[in-house]
This record gives structure tokens, sequence and C-alpha cells, in this order.
């Protein structure tokens, strides 16, 4: 017995060092594959681990269990000997593959996919003969099948050695073997072609906004939008999309949580959407009860957020208005607070309106975020002749009484009660499109929430916004500050003409990047018939002949008819607006660099979001800036949100947001993400850009 052990040892010993504890390699189409066993020998009555280890050329990868919206899964077919059992593929945790529109879920680089041998405790040959045919479909931007034969054979023996050739490969396929955790899991269809998972236990992560969801069955869920993952009493909660193929949901279904080389498996339990609305009900009652804290600090962000909007350029032309009716009232502090009162009351109430819309919108499937409204170019059309008449009326241009006033002029000019709401619904509207720091986190926040608590949110905001008219009526010593109206108001309301003019430059921009230059030129065109409407309605009053005064009110009509109706035409004209192709974001684009290890600055914007049009002006265009950028060999990502896009939704979703400005960097190296404040200086790019921490020395 000794000298038949020690003569199996030897043997094995010499096939390991000679490399018949592998199969010969097969080449194929960007695929270099063998078999592998993980120990020296096979031991009866023990297991052993064999496995197929794929080397994928760059960019080509193979698929998981379920290969994602294509793709086909590796199949195996082992030849054993009898007393030998076999388990399929042990499925390590697969990556994302972003193709286009298309998620793929699979495996790149070096990967061995493991498999198990039962060895039956009364095997008796002296070798175990392991033979594997498998089949597989390997792809970059085209796929092709693969398939090869393996064989092999490992000495039988009492003893074996790790073989330290593919030691690291089984390590590494072992640590990215999911983890069972024991945890309640329910999954319920809900209206809106989504479903709700809620999970709930001791076992989950503390966080799971970091953590990549994976469905093991095929056909359930769309794989491109991520969970936004919510706390949820003790556990967490996100809403899915339903795959287009989706018929109906299994009664149990298995998935995987992954974040790096972690993977956790549990089996969600389908209920109906009457139970878990009562679960959530449950635990939204103890989010109440444990999660105050956020609610508050989201509270206290979106209030802080509020007030800096007033220092945006994108409330500047409010300004104006605001400005004049704080001066008219400067002597008078009773119509100080009586404006401010009201002018708060529109800001609040424009603010829930427009956040009621977008849960409602939201809530019937449509990816949208905060400052949507700007991406439709009749908006900005619309817009743009708003604030134009309204600088005419600055200008003195025109000049309405009676009736007409109580729809334009009136609403946002003069003492009362409903010029002051109305300026508050007018600041509403051309302040949505910008964030102001601290709003980020909070709209992040509300967009998530039960509708109660994400309206609360919001009228904070309002709040915020509202603050400063607030306390020119209610502090003394601010209202003094004020000069005493006068004669020269006159000329201080034609100044302030000029913001609305230089907004609707902007707006015409914004316009122009939305449709095209031609499409532009209505919009001009249907200013200029604005202006004429305006104008010869003004001249009507001067007129002797009422059949003059008919003709000139006619043809005023006839021209602000033609003002609206113009650029609600022309916009149906409208084409994507290019961008330079080399900065231009993709979530394909952005996986490729990363998964390279290469730096990414992200840079989220839109054209009528004027925070990053000041960003880059100020900071991101900085020629250090610049220079080090290219000096660091940093991609500079752009994506472009000034008209919907689901994809770039979705990535802001990642990180909280629901706005622009959004600036992300990913160090070299595939570190973890940072994410950049909203407001850009040229030293905190240079800081953080240099990725040592020290901001480069300026050249000489």
């Amino acid at each position: 017995m000794t000298l038949r052990f020690l003569f199996l040892s030897l043997l094995a010993l010499s096939w390991s060092l000679t490399g018949l504890a592998a199969s010969e390699p097969q080449l194929t189409d960007h695929l270099r594959s063998k078999l592998v066993a993980a120990e020296t020998a096979a031991q009866p009555g023990r297991t052993l681990d064999i496995g197929l280890l794929f080397e994928h050329d760059e960019h080509w990868h193979t698929y998981w269990v379920n290969p994602g919206d294509s793709g086909l899964k590796t199949e195996v077919e082992l030849t054993l000997p009898e007393g030998v059992s076999a388990s399929g593929i042990q499925w390590p945790a697969p990556q994302r593959f972003l193709l286009g529109e298309l998620v793929n879920f699979g495996y790149d680089g070096r990967t061995l996919l493991p498999m198990q041998l039962t060895i039956s405790a009364d095997y008796a040959a002296s070798t175990l003969p392991i033979a594997v045919s498998a089949r597989w479909l390997i792809c970059e931007h085209e796929c092709i099948p693969g398939k090869a034969d393996y064989r092999f054979e490992l000495p039988v023996a009492n003893s074996a050695e790790p073989d330290s050739r593919w030691a690291e490969d089984f390590a590494k396929a072992r640590a990215r073997q999911p983890q069972s955790m024991d945890i309640a899991a329910n999954i319920s269809e809900q209206a809106g072609n989504t479903l709700q998972m809620t999970l709930n236990g001791a076992d989950l992560p503390e966080n799971l906004s970091d953590w990549t969801l994976f469905p093991v069955a095929e056909e359930l869920i769309a794989y491109g939008p991520l969970p936004h993952w919510q706390p949820a009493g003790q556990g967490w909660q996100t809403a899915l999309t339903r795959s287009d193929y989706y018929q109906r949901l299994p009664e149990t279904s298995d998935w995987l949580l992954v974040q790096g080389d972690r993977a956790l498996r549990f089996t969600a339990t389908a209920s109906s959407a009457e139970a878990a609305n009562a679960i959530g009900a449950s635990q939204a009652v103890a989010v109440t009860d444990e999660s105050k804290p956020t609610l508050f600090l989201a509270l206290g962000l979106a209030l802080l957020g509020g007030l800096i909007l007033n220092l945006m350029p994108c409330v500047f032309p409010v300004l104006s208005l605001k400005a004049m009716a704080a001066v008219r009232s400067a002597d008078n502090r009773a119509a100080l607070r009586h404006h401010g009162l009201w002018y708060t009351a529109g800001v609040v109430v424009s603010f829930v309106a427009v956040a009621g819309l977008l849960l409602v919108l939201r809530a019937g499937g449509e990816q949208l975020g905060w400052g949507f409204q700007m991406q439709s170019p009749w908006f900005v059309a619309l817009m743009a002749l708003l604030l134009f008449a309204l600088g005419l009326s600055f200008s003195g241009v025109w000049e309405f009484g009676g009736r007409f006033a109580g729809v334009g002029q009136g609403l946002t000019e003069g003492h009362g009660a409903k010029p002051a709401f109305f300026t508050g619904v007018l600041a509403v509207v051309v302040a949505s499109p910008c964030t102001a720091p601290f709003m980020g986190t909070a709209l992040g926040f509300a967009i998530s929430q039960p509708p109660v608590w994400a309206l609360s949110v919001f009228v904070a905001l309002g709040l915020g916004l509202a603050l400063p008219m607030l306390l020119l009526g209610f502090v003394p010593a601010l209202a003094r500050l004020l000069p005493k109206p006068g004669a020269w108001m006159t000329r201080f309301r034609q100044v302030l003409a000029f913001p609305l003019y230089l907004t609707v430059v902007w707006l015409l921009w914004v316009y122009g990047e939305q449709t095209s230059a031609l499409s532009m030129a209505w919009l001009l065109a249907a200013l200029t018939a604005l202006a004429f409407g305006l104008w010869l309605w003004n001249q009507r009053h001067m007129m002797q002949s009422s059949g003059s005064k008919r003709f000139s009110a006619a043809l005023s009509l006839l021209a602000l008819i033609g003002a609206v109706a113009l650029p609600l035409s022309s916009a149906e004209q409208a084409v994507p607006a290019a961008q330079p192709s080399n900065q231009a974001w993709s979530a394909e684009r952005l996986s490729e660099l990363t998964a390279r290890g290469e730096p990414v600055l992200v840079n989220m914007t839109a054209a009528w979001c004027l925070t990053c049009l000041a960003n880059e002006r100020v900071a991101l265009r900085d020629e250090l800036v610049q220079s080090l950028i290219a000096e660091r060999g940093i991609h500079y990502l752009k994506g472009d949100w000034t008209r919907y896009d689901a994809d770039i939704t979705q990535y802001l979703e990642q990180f909280g947001r629901n706005g622009v400005p959004l600036y992300v960097y990913y160090p070299r190296g595939g570190g973890e993400p940072q994410v950049l404040p909203q407001l850009l200086t040229p030293d905190l790019l240079l800081t953080t850009l240099a990725e040592g921490g020290q901001p480069p020395k300026p050249a000489p």
C-alpha cells in the first residue's frame, strides 16, 4: 500500500509538473480556453473542483446564465466515468456590458467557470478521465458562436495538492460565488408597468445604492434602468420596470446583488399588489419613526437651496420684478408684508404644482427630472415670448389698461395680491431649470419619497426662494435699506428691462439648440410679430376714427396669435442638437473607459441650465484645468440633457440626482467615482483632477 501510494503521489507530481492536470488550450475566435483542475489528483470520497478557464480578447465577452438583452449563456456537457457525478457551471457573479441600448450580463478578461465533481468512495480506477464539450457565444459589437472539446486525466490518490497554476483563478471564482442571504424578499406587480421589490432582514448590506441587481430569470425586468433603492423600515425598496417580454410574475425568483467581487443571492416571493402596498404602508410607518432626520435634513437642504437660488443667474430676470414691487412699497411696511406673503404663496403653490405634475408623470412611467418642462421647445418658446412682452412693457413700448391688463401686465405689475402672487409664479417658472447648491440632494431625496414627503420638500424649497421677500416685510431694518419711491423709478424700470431681454437671448439659444437654426428664425419672427402687435394695440388709443381702432385691434390680435402660432408649428421641425462625437457621453463609452481603469470626468449639463453654463465658462474652460485634463489623459465626457434623454436621467438617478448640473470624476485605476459640487471653481477642479490631491504647479 505504501509503495502504491508513493508511486501514485510521484505520478501525480509528475503530471502536475508536466501540465497534464489540464486539457490542451483551445484557440477559437477571440477566446483562448482550457479545462483545468484545482488539485493535482482526484481523491475517492471527496469532491474535486474543475473549471473552464476563458481568456477573452480585449473588449470581447461571453455570457452569464441570464445573458441580458441579447446573447446566449455558455453551456457544457460532461462525460465522466461511473461513480463520478458533476454539478453544472457554478456561475460567478457577472458584470454588466452596455452595447448601445442593450445591456448584457457576462464575463470578460480572464474568467474561470467552475464546476464540481463528486467522486464516490469506491471509485477504484487509477485515473479519472474528464471530458467536457462546451458551447458559447462571444461578442463585442458582433457575436461569434464558439465550441470546443476538452479532455484530460487526473491520477487517483489518497491526497492531493492545489495546482498553483490555477489557484488564483479558482480563488477568484470562489470569491465571486453568490452567498445566500437570510432575508425576506417580496416582489409584486404595480401599476405603470412596474414591479416593486422589498427586501428586509438583518443580512442586508447597510446601503444598497452601490450594489448592482441581477435577475437570474430572464424576461422579468428591463435591464437598462438601474434600481434606485430607498430605505424602507429595516430594509430597502425599489421599483423595477417590467421587461417588454414580461408575461407573469413567478411564485419565486432568484436575484443577485453584486458589489465588486462580493455577490449575495436571495429568492423573492411574489405577492399581490395589495399585500405589497400593505408591506409598504407598514414600512412607511417605520420610516416615519426612524428616518425623520433624513426628511428633516432634506427639508433643511431644500430651504437653504431655495434661498441660494435667489443668487443664481436664472432668477435674475424675476429679481427685476421683485425689485420694482419692493421699491414701490418701500415706505409702507404693511404693503411690503402683504406683497411678501402673496409672493410666497405664488412661489409655494407653483413649486407644489410643478412637483405634483412631475410626480404624476413619473408614476406613469416617464423618466423625467427637475426642469423637465425646459426640455420642451414649445415651453421655451412661450417663455421667450412672455419675458419679451414683459421687457417691452418695462421699456414703455406698451401700456395696457382695462380688461386686457387683467391677463397680461396686471398679472405681475402693481401693488395688489394678484401681481405679487403671479410674480411668485413667474419666479418658479424661470427658476425651475436651475439647481442651486444643496438642491440636488434634496430633490433627489424628494423624488423617490411618498407624495406627502416629496411635496413637503418642495414647499421648503419654495419658502427658501421666497424668504428674502418675506424678510423685507417682517424685518424693519431691511425695509429701511430700500430707497424711497420717486420719479427715478421710471428710469429704473426701463433699466430693468434689459435683464429680461438678455434672458430672451438665452432662451433663443436654448430653442436653437433644441431645434434648428430655421426654427430659431421662426421664433425671432414670432418675437417681431409680438412686438408689432403690442405696439399697434397701444397706438389704438390715439386713433380718431372707430374704424381705424377696430382695424388696428384686429391686426394686433392677428399679430399676437401669429406670435404664438409660429413657434408652436415650427418646433415640430426639431432635430437633435449635434455634439462632438469624441466628447459625447454614453453609458457604453463610460463603461468602456472605467473598465480600463482610465480617468474620466463626466459633465451632465443642459443648454437651459445657466449654472451649467457658468461652471463651464468659469471652471471647466479654465486654461490650467484644460491643460491638466490633457496632461493627465483624462477623458472628458459631456452629457447633454437639453432634450429628453432616458439614459442620462437614469445616470443622474444613480447619484440620487434629479436634475443638472452633475459632475462625476472617475479616478485612474477604477476607484470610487467622486461627485463634485454643483458650483465649480478652477482650484477645486485642479485639486480633484490632480489625483494626488495636490494641484499642479503653474507654468513659469
